[in-house]
C-alpha cells in the first residue's frame, strides 16, 4: 500500500492490476485518490483514481474511476461499485485493461513531511548461542539497516516497508526516535521470504503520528545490491588468453562457530562456483572452477567491525581457447557464478545463490599468423610435404622398412608423431603405422606386417582426444590445439596403409622439426636435420629425394625414443605433461573436469565419436602389451610375399585414370574452386602412385585424402563457414567413398544396401566378424573394473554391420552349479576395425559368479563359436583352472553376501545387529546381539530441542514415518510420560509413554500413545525400552503417518531418578 499513494514515484518494476479478480476490496488506513496522481506515481505508470463523488453513508453506487495517462488525466475510465460503511470505504475493483496500471490509495491521516537521506546499508552482525553438552554452536546473522534524517518532530514515528527484488518482506516495521537503530532487516526476515543474497534492497520510510496508522507521504531509498559483486561483469579477452574475474562482497559472510571444551573450530567458508555453459566449455577454462570467502571465529567478530577485513576482493582466472579454429570472429561467452551450501541458520541465505553473469567478449589477437591453413602431409608411398610447403619423396632409400621415423615433433610441448613404412608396391614405401604422442600418453595405429591394434598403449596424462571419424578415419587432437588425422586404406587381407596429415596451431610457430620441418614460414630451412645441418631444398626434386634428411630423423633400433617397442621402459621414459603445463578446468553442468587438453570436453561437429582411453591399472596395461606382442609374434612373413602385381603405365595414362577419378567427384571440384588453402596436391600424388603401382584402387584412396583435407579445411575456417553456408554445407555433407555405390548418403552419413557395411559401405557384412580372442581371456574382475562389456578382436568390426551378440547368462551359486539361465539379445558395437563389444546385462540379484556365454550373428549367418565370460570379483574370490575346469572358491577371512565381498566382523551398513562373521555363515549376515546400553550400540533422533513438549510446532512438522526400526538414545532427554498438547514436539501429532517405565536393567514392552484431535491416545504403539540404570533407551519403530513424531524431554541434571 505504502507504493500505491500518490506521492510515491515510480522506483522499479511497475505494480499491475492487470490479473486482479474483481471483488470486494478494503485497506484499511487507506482511500482510493480522489484527485488526479501524476503519471508515474502510486508505483505504476498509468495510476487509476476516482473521479466521481463518493456515495453518502451506508450506500452503494457506482461511480467513475480514471486511468492517467500521456492524453490526460482520464485516459480510459471504469465503472466501480463504491459503498460508504460510515467510518471507511470498499471498493468493487476490477481488473484493469492494460497491466502498468494500478489503483492509487493515499492514507487518511497524514503528515505532511517527507524524509530525506534514505539508504539501505550493512548494520552489524548478531550471534546466537546454543549450547548441548560439551558443544557451543555460534549462530551469527547479517543486519541491515534502514537510516534516514531524522524528522524534527520527537512524537512522531517511522513506518517502514522492506522490499527484496519488489517483493515486500517486511510491512508496517514502527520505530520512534529512541529506536532508529532497530530498523532492520535480518537474515531470519530475509530466510522466512524465502530470500537469498545477491538481491536489490529497499526500504520505504514514512511519518504517522500514531503506531496503528499510514503515512500519507513516504520515500525511498535507492536500491541496495546486497551478497556478491561481480566488478568486471564484462570482460575482453584475446583469442588463448586469459583474464581475472573479480567479486567483491557487500555484506560480509559469517558462518557458524562451533566450540568444543573452550576451543572453536575453523567455520566452514563460503564457496563460489564457475559454471561455463556446456556449449561454450570448449572456449573457456579455468585454473580453479572455484574460490572461497572465509569466516571469522565468533571470538574474532570484532573483525567484521572494519569493512577492510572482509570487503575483499576474491578472483577466478579464466582462459581462452578456441579450439581447432584458425579463423574465428569475435564472440561473447557467458560465465555464471552461484555459491555452495552453507552451516547454520543465519548463513542460509547466502546458500545456494546466483551471482550476476559474466559476459566474455573474445577478440582476435595480433599474433604471428603463419601457422593457419598450413599442414604438413604423408600421402600414399608416401610423398611428403612440410607445413612449409616444400614437396619432396621419401621412397626405399630414404624410408627404411622395420624402423621408425619422427615425422612431427614439438619439444617444447612433449608431442610428436612417429611413423613406420613397408613395402606397397615394389620398390614404393608406405606408412603402416602411426603413433601420436603427448606427454605420457600414446595412441597408436598399427598395422605393420599383418599387426591389427589400434588402441592406447599408454594414457597417464589423459591429454590426447581421438575421434574415430569413419571405420578407416581418425583425428587425434593434441593439448595445444594440433590435430593429426590418419586416413586407413585397405588393399586386401592384411594390407592397411595410411595417408597423415599434421595441422598446426599457434603452439608450433617456430617450433617444429621432423620430416614436417621447422614452421617458420620460410621452405627454405625446411630440410633441417636432426644433428641441426641443413640440405639445401634447390638441389632435390622427384627424382632426387633428400635421403640423408629422411633418414637423420629415423631413430635406431633399440632407441628409448621407440614408441613401436611396445616396451614399458619405453613408456616409463616419457616426460609428463605435469613438468611443463599446469591442468585447466572446464566447469560445465556442476562438475569440474581438470585436464591439460584444453580442447577435451569440446562438443564439435566432428563427425563419428570420440574413442577413450579404458587402460584403468597397470595390470590392465600390462595384459593390452602382452596382446600387442602376441599380435607381433603371429605377423606373416610378408616380405616373402608378392604383394601385388604391377601393372605398366605411361604418366599420360596414370593422368586420364586419376582425372577420370576426381573429376567425376564433385566434392572435389567445389573444394579446389572455393576452399582457401586446398590444393591439387593430391591428385599430383595419385598420377605418381599410378604411374608406378598400375592399381586402380589408389584413384579412391588419394580422393578420400583430399576430400578429408578439404573439410578440415573448411571446418577449421568460421569466418569461410559464414560466408559460403551453402558451400559449407555441401562439403561437410559429404558421405566416406561416395558410400561406394552400395548406399545411400543422407548428411553425411551412409545408408547400406543389404549385405554392405561399414561407414562408407565397402565390407561385405553377410558374415559376422572373424574373432580372434576376447579380452583377458574371457575374464573379467569386478574388482577392478565395471565389466559392462566384454571386448572382441579380430577382424573387422564396422558401422552399420548389422551383427548380434546372442547371449546366455548363467547364475552360479557358491557350489558352481546354475541356479538360473537367461537369455537376451544385443547389438554387436565397434570400437576400431579389430575391436568390438558386447553389452554385459546383469540380473537384479547378483549371485557367487556370473557367466556369459554368446554367439554372434547377422541376418543370415549364426556363427558356430561360443565365447564365455566368466565375471568374479578378486577381492575376496580366488579363480582356479584345473585342466580347463573353472571355478572360483571364497578367501579366507570374507564373506560374500548380497553380490559384495565383505571382510570378516564387518557390521551391515546402517544397522548394529547384522555382522559378517566367516566361521558362522559364509554367504549370508549374522545376527548379533548387542546391549543398547553400552555406548554406539544406540541411534540418536535428530531435532532434539524442538521435540521437547514445550516446544510449539513453527514450520515444517517433524516426521518419524521413515525412521529405521532399532535403539535409539538421546544424551540429557528421556521420552515424554505425560500427554504433549497437539502441535508440539515439533510436530502436529506428538506420541508420548504411556505405559510404566521398566525397573533396573530391564527391557519390557511399553504403550506408546499419539496425541490426536480424537483425544490423547487416538493412535498407539508398543515398543520395547530398556532401563539402562541412569538413562533409558527405546526401540523406536516407523509412526503410521508423517506428521507425527516421538516426544522428548530434557532430563534435568539434578534428577537423581528417572521418570
Amino acid at each position: 500500500m505504502a507504493k500505491r499513494s500518490s506521492s510515491f514515484a515510480l522506483d522499479s518494476v511497475p505494480l499491475c492490476d492487470r490479473y486482479i479478480r474483481e471483488d470486494w476490496y478494503r485497506n484499511k488506513g487507506y482511500v482510493m485518490a480522489t484527485s488526479p496522481p501524476a503519471l508515474t506515481y502510486c508505483g505504476t505508470l498509468y495510476p487509476v483514481w476516482l473521479s466521481g463523488k463518493i456515495p453518502p453513508n451506508q450506500v452503494t453506487q457506482k461511480v467513475k474511476a480514471c486511468e492517467v495517462g500521456f492524453s490526460g488525466k482520464c485516459s480510459r475510465s471504469y465503472e466501480i461499485d463504491v459503498r460508504n460503511c460510515t467510518s471507511f470505504l470498499v471498493y468493487k475493483l476490477k481488473a484493469v485493461d492494460v497491466c502498468n496500471s494500478a489503483y492509487c490509495f493515499d492514507p487518511v491521516e497524514c503528515v505532511k513531511e517527507t524524509l530525506s537521506n534514505v539508504k539501505v546499508s550493512f548494520h552489524n552482525i548478531t550471534w546466537e548461542t546454543r549450547r548441548k553438552g560439551n558443544i557451543i554452536r555460534h549462530d551469527p546473522s547479517i543486519n541491515l539497516l534502514c537510516s534516514f534524517t531524522p524528522s524534527a518532530h520527537d512524537t512522531v514515528m517511522y513506518h517502514i516497508h522492506w522490499y527484496v527484488d519488489n517483493d515486500a518482506v517486511i510491512k508496517g516495521q514502527t520505530v520512534d526516535k529512541d529506536s532508529l537503530q532497530d530498523a532492520i532487516l535480518s537474515a531470519s526476515d530475509m530466510n522466512k521470504a524465502g530470500k537469498k543474497i545477491n538481491s536489490w534492497i529497499q526500504c520505504v520510510v514514512g511519518l504517522k503520528w500514531l503506531e496503528n496508522s499510514e503515512p500519507c507521504f513516504s520515500k525511498s531509498s535507492n536500491l541496495f545490491f546486497a551478497g556478491l559483486e561481480v566488478l568486471n561483469p564484462t570482460i575482453t579477452i584475446e583469442r588463448d588468453g586469459e583474464a581475472t574475474v573479480k567479486i567483491r562482497p557487500t555484506i560480509p559472510f559469517a558462518s557458524e562457530t562451533i566450540e568444543f571444551n573452550s576451543k572453536q573450530s575453523e567455520p566452514a567458508p563460503l564457496y563460489i562456483q564457475l559454471s561455463i555453459p556446456e556449449n561454450s566449455s570448449c572456449k573457456v577454462f579455468a585454473k580453479s572452477c572455484s574460490t572461497n570467502i572465509s569466516s571469522y571465529r565468533h571470538n574474532e567478530r570484532q573483525m567484521y567491525e572494519n569493512p577492510n577485513n572482509w570487503k575483499k576482493i576474491h578472483t577466478i582466472k579464466i582462459f581462452n581457447s578456441e579450439g581447432l579454429r584458425f579463423y574465428v570472429g569475435d564472440h561473447t561467452i557467458s560465465l555464471r557464478f552461484t555459491t555452495g551450501k552453507c552451516k547454520g541458520n543465519g548463513s542460509q541465505i547466502f546458500d545456494d545463490s546466483a551471482l550476476q553473469n559474466v559476459q566474455v567478449n573474445v577478440v582476435e589477437k595480433n599474433e604471428i599468423l603463419g601457422w593457419r591453413g598450413k599442414l604438413c602431409k604423408s600421402d600414399g608411398d608416401p610423398h611428403q610435404t612440410t607445413f612449409d610447403g616444400f614437396y619432396y619423396e621419401c621412397q626405399e632409400t630414404g624410408c627404411t622398412i622395420g624402423t621408425t621415423y619422427i615425422l612431427y615433433k614439438n619439444e617444447d610441448y612433449l608431442q610428436e608423431v612417429q611413423v613406420r613404412h613397408e613395402k606397397c608396391w615394389t620398390m614404393p614405401r608406405c606408412i603402416c603405422a602411426v603413433a601420436v604422442r603427448a606427454g605420457q600418453d600414446v595412441f597408436t595405429i598399427d598395422t605393420c606386417g599383418g599387426t591389427a591394434f589400434i588402441n592406447f598403449p599408454i594414457c597417464n596424462d589423459n591429454s590426447l582426444k581421438v575421434i574415430k571419424e569413419s571405420d578407416k578415419v581418425y583425428k587425434i587432437v593434441f593439448p595445444t590445439g594440433t590435430f593429426v588425422t590418419v586416413d586407413l586404406f585397405g588393399f586386401g587381407g592384411p594390407y592397411w596403409y595410411s595417408s597423415v596429415n599434421v595441422y598446426p596451431s599457434v603452439a608450433d610457430v617456430n617450433r617444429t622439426s621432423g620430416l614436417c620441418g621447422l614452421m617458420d614460414s620460410d621452405r627454405t630451412n625446411d630440410l633441417q636435420r636432426r644433428d641441426g645441418t641443413q640440405d639445401d631444398i634447390s638441389i632435390y626434386n622427384n627424382t632426387n629425394p633428400p635421403d640423408q634428411f629422411s633418414l637423420s630423423w629415423q631413430l635406431s633400433v633399440g632407441s628409448k625414443e621407440d614408441l613401436f617397442a611396445y616396451s614399458q621402459a619405453v613408456y616409463d621414459n616419457l616426460e609428463s605433461l605435469s613438468s611443463i603445463s599446469q591442468m585447466l578446468c572446464t566447469c560445465a553442468n556442476d562438475k569440474t573436469h581438470c585436464s591439460y587438453n584444453k580442447n577435451a570436453e569440446c562438443k564439435t561437429k566432428t563427425k563419428g565419436k570420440e574413442y577413450h582411453c579404458v587402460l584403468h591399472s597397470s595390470s590392465r596395461k600390462k595384459r593390452d602389451l602382452n596382446r600387442v606382442f602376441r599380435f607381433k609374434e603371429n605377423t606373416l612373413k610378408l616380405e616373402e610375399l608378392t604383394r601385388f602385381k604391377r601393372q605398366t603405365y605411361s604418366q599420360s595414362e596414370a593422368y586420364n585414370v586419376c582425372n577420370e577419378a576426381f573429376q567425376q567427384s564433385s566434392f572435389y571440384n567445389t573444394c579446389l574452386q572455393f576452399v582457401p588453402n586446398f590444393s591439387n596436391e593430391t591428385f599430383v600424388n595419385c598420377v605418381l602412385d599410378f604411374t608406378m603401382a598400375g592399381d586402380k584402387r589408389l584413384t579412391q584412396w588419394h580422393l578420400s585424402t583430399a576430400l578429408g583435407q578439404c573439410e578440415n579445411f573448411v571446418s577449421l575456417n568460421s569466418t569461410f563457414q559464414m560466408d559460403n553456408r551453402d558451400v559449407t554445407t555441401f562439403i561437410i555433407s559429404t558421405c566416406p567413398n561416395d558410400c561406394s555405390n552400395h548406399g545411400q548418403c543422407k548428411r553425411g552419413s551412409c545408408s547400406c544396401e543389404h549385405g554392405y557395411g561399414g561407414s562408407d559401405c565397402s565390407f561385405d557384412v553377410r558374415s559376422p566378424p572373424k574373432i580372434t580372442s576376447i579380452s583377458n581371456d574371457g575374464i573379467c574382475d569386478k574388482s577392478e573394473e565395471a565389466c559392462n562389456t566384454i571386448t572382441l578382436y579380430g577382424h573387422y568390426f564396422l558401422e552399420n554391420m548389422g551383427t548380434t551378440c546372442f547371449v546366455t547368462r548363467e547364475e552360479i551359486d557358491e557350489s558352481n552349479s546354475v541356479m538360473l539361465a537367461t537369455n537376451y539379445s544385443v547389438k554387436l558395437e565397434e570400437s576400431t576395425l579389430y575391436e568390438g563389444y558386447c553389452s554385459l546385462q546383469y540380473a537384479p540379484e547378483t549371485r557367487w559368479i556370473t557367466i556369459f556365454h554368446f554367439n554372434l550373428s547377422t541376418d543370415t549367418v549364426l556363427s558356430p563359436e561360443t565365447y564365455t565370460v566368466f565375471v568374479y570379483q578378486s577381492q575376496c574370490q580366488i579363480f582356479h583352472n584345473d585342466s580347463g575346469r573353472i571355478h572360483f572358491s571364497l578367501q579366507i577371512g570374507y564373506c560374500f553376501i548380497d553380490g559384495a565381498c565383505i571382510e570378516d566382523g564387518t557390521f551391515k551398513n546402517g544397522s548394529l545387529h547384522l555382522q559378517c562373521i566367516a566361521h558362522a555363515d559364509l554367504f549370508e549376515w549374522t545376527s548379533v546381539s548387542q546391549d543398547p546400553c553400552l555406548d554406539g550400540n544406540a541411534l540418536e533422533l535428530n531435532h532434539m530441542p524442538k521435540r521437547s513438549s514445550s516446544f510449539a510446532l513453527d514450520s515444517v512438522p517433524l516426521c518419524d514415518r521413515y525412521i529405521r526400526e532399532d535403539w535409539y538414545r538421546n544424551k540429557g532427554y528421556v521420552m515424554a510420560t505425560s500427554p504433549p498438547v497437539l502441535t508440539y514436539c515439533g510436530t502436529l501429532y506428538p506420541v508420548w509413554l504411556s505405559g510404566t517405565i521398566p525397573p533396573d536393567r530391564v527391557t519390557q514392552k511399553v504403550k506408546a500413545c499419539e496425541v490426536g484431535f480424537s483425544g490423547k491416545c487416538s493412535r498407539s504403539y508398543e515398543i520395547d525400552v530398556k532401563n539402562c540404570t541412569s538413562f533409558l533407551v527405546y526401540k523406536l519403530k516407523a509412526v503410521d503417518v508423517c506428521n507425527s513424531a516421538y516426544c522428548f524431554d530434557f532430563q534435568k541434571k539434578d534428577s537423581t531418578r528417572l521418570p
